[in-house]
């Protein structure tokens, strides 16, 4: 018996495989408006005496989806969790990618069909929160996309 007759099937179910899943999507050409953002007190009010800070961003994205052209699947924005203080994140866009909210450690959905072009491209509004354990003078939010393929 050929051996490569029989190890061909096993090399094409791994090439088939091996793209299936999550994929972290290439997002560099993305920036804020402004480059860096002050996280303002929030007014305490009655029900919330705890108060706690936020700032409001401009996100100009731009996502690499050329290696994924064709593919169905859907896109997630992701916050990891970091040992600092939990951040809320609330958005809106103009373009195709959906609003949504997410707190650090968790991804939100963002997109969901056919990627039919070498980029997505959308403007979100978003608005960052914190509670009052916000001990950072500064702090970088690593946000990223990911794919899941079908």
């Amino acid at each position: 018996m050929n051996v490569f007759k029989l190890l061909a099937p096993l090399v094409v179910l791994a090439c088939t495989t091996a793209s299936a899943g999550t994929h972290r999507l290439e997002d560099s050409l993305s920036h804020t408006t402004p480059p860096t953002a002050q996280m303002e007190w929030l007014p305490q009010t009655p029900g919330d005496r705890d108060g706690g800070m936020e700032t409001w961003v401009r996100v100009h994205l731009h996502i690499d989806t050329r290696d994924w052209v064709g593919r169905s699947g859907r896109i997630y924005m992701v916050l990891p969790l970091d040992q600092a203080s939990s951040i809320e994140a609330v958005w809106t866009t103009n373009g195709p990618l959906r609003s949504g909210r997410l707190v650090s450690g968790e991804r939100a959905l963002v997109w969901a069909g056919t990627i039919g072009s070498d980029s997505l491209r959308d403007q979100m509004q978003v608005r960052l929160r914190s509670g009052p354990d916000w001990q950072s003078a500064s702090r970088r939010l690593n946000f990223h996309f990911e794919f899941d393929t079908d």
